[in-house]
């Protein structure tokens, strides 16, 4: 085997490499003992103190505040232009398979009255990528469908773009039992 075979199989390798780096974050956030939810107030006040803890706490809530406000308004475009052209949606629900970008942007009769991230926490940083998990609260339906489940607990995976905009690279969504209250443990 040549060396620029040896380098292209190398690269093939990448994206595994990643998605198995993504999991083994992914897999000790969820085994973490310690219970760390930041609510709204706490990442405006993590903000505002002026040491953050984490570095990319304000972007990362900024983006996801923006995806949001842009599934109640139907803005479409601008989901499409935060999202990786490799974006995957996983829902820990039902048995539907991984969703790509053009898969989610093309799902029919979608609407949204009430979108709104209700906690984030950044689990891990590394440079260009950011692992934050977040709670969503929507009030939305499908056409067909119906009303569909209000609460969801998600991890969010981010990549910066060459340009320095973060863009959703995957995304974890289980249906949540109940809303997040600000009433939960916090452990800092």
């Amino acid at each position: 085997m040549t060396t620029a075979e040896k380098i292209t199989t190398a690269f093939k390798q990448v994206p595994r490499i990643l998605y198995l780096g993504i999991l083994f974050c992914l897999a000790l956030s969820c085994t973490s003992e310690k219970k760390e939810t930041v609510s709204e107030a706490d990442i405006e006040q993590e903000i505002n103190s002026g040491t953050p803890k984490r570095k990319f706490t304000k972007e990362i809530l900024a983006q996801e505040t923006a995806w949001a406000s842009a599934l109640v308004a139907d803005d479409i475009s601008f989901v499409e232009s935060i999202m990786h052209d490799d974006f995957r949606l996983i829902r820990t629900y039902g048995d539907v398979p991984p969703i790509s970008k053009d898969m989610y942007l093309g799902m029919k009769g979608m609407s949204a009255s009430l979108a709104e991230v209700t906690s984030l926490n950044i689990v891990t940083e590394m440079d260009s990528i950011v692992v934050a998990r977040t709670t969503w609260t929507m009030d939305w339906e499908q056409e067909g469908v119906g009303k569909l489940p209000p609460y969801f607990d998600m991890i969010d995976t981010w990549k910066k773009s060459k340009d320095g905009i973060w863009q959703i690279f995957s995304r974890i969504s289980q249906v949540a039992e109940k809303p997040y209250t600000e009433s939960k443990t916090i452990d800092d």
